[in-house]
């Protein structure tokens, strides 16, 4: 079958255009696969500034809850061997690795004391806070006398080094023993805020 001109005209332009439309159609799936490509690489780029740590739940503090619990940042060593569920080394490390640190901020940080897990943790959530709570020696009625105490009470405290209960005894004696606990400002290398951790378990008589 021969074709005239105009049949051959047209037939030329539907190949032209069917081959055409083909070629669009590949650069076009081209530049999506690129894009999708660029994409992947971004989400790639970001996710390895992404911190994946899993959040961890930390103990909740509620004020009214802890009003009874000990406050481990403020008590001393005697209180602590007090929790029940504590044995004496155990309440030992606690106590040694508050004052190495000054404060803790939430009782998961104990998971760092060798021997602490999280099911004994949970239950000395039981009877201890780092926030709020009263400091153990001082709301049972045994506090600490300045004026008779031995270097051991004295280290017992929350922020006293055995040179610093030293120091303590020294001005005692210097000056015919204390006649406030606001003398113990005057003792040098005594901050403000080691003072603040342990006068609750303190007193004159």
């Amino acid at each position: 079958m021969k074709l005239n001109r105009t049949e051959k005209i047209t037939f030329s332009i539907l190949t032209f255009t069917l081959v055409f439309g083909f070629m669009l159609l590949i650069v076009r799936l081209s530049n999506a696969n690129s894009n999708a490509s660029g994409i992947i690489f971004n989400i790639n780029n970001i996710a390895q500034f992404t911190d994946r740590t899993p959040l961890e739940k930390t103990i909740y503090f509620d004020e009214v809850e802890s009003q009874n619990k000990l406050n481990l940042n403020r008590t001393n060593l005697v209180s602590i061997k007090k929790i029940p569920c504590l044995s004496a080394p155990m309440a030992k490390r606690i106590f040694e690795f508050i004052t190495e640190k000054g404060q803790i901020k939430d009782l998961t940080d104990l998971l760092e004391v060798k021997g602490m897990s999280r099911k004994r943790l949970r239950e000395l959530d039981k009877y201890a806070t780092v926030m709020g709570g009263h400091a153990g020696s001082a709301a049972w009625g045994s506090k600490v006398d300045l004026n008779f105490a031995s270097e051991a009470e004295l280290t017992n405290l929350p922020g006293i080094s055995k040179k610093m209960a030293e120091k303590i005894i020294n001005f005692r004696n210097s000056n015919g023993g204390f006649r406030s606990i606001d003398e113990l400002y005057e003792i040098p290398g005594l901050t403000e805020k080691t003072i603040k951790r342990f006068i609750d378990s303190v007193e004159v008589k």
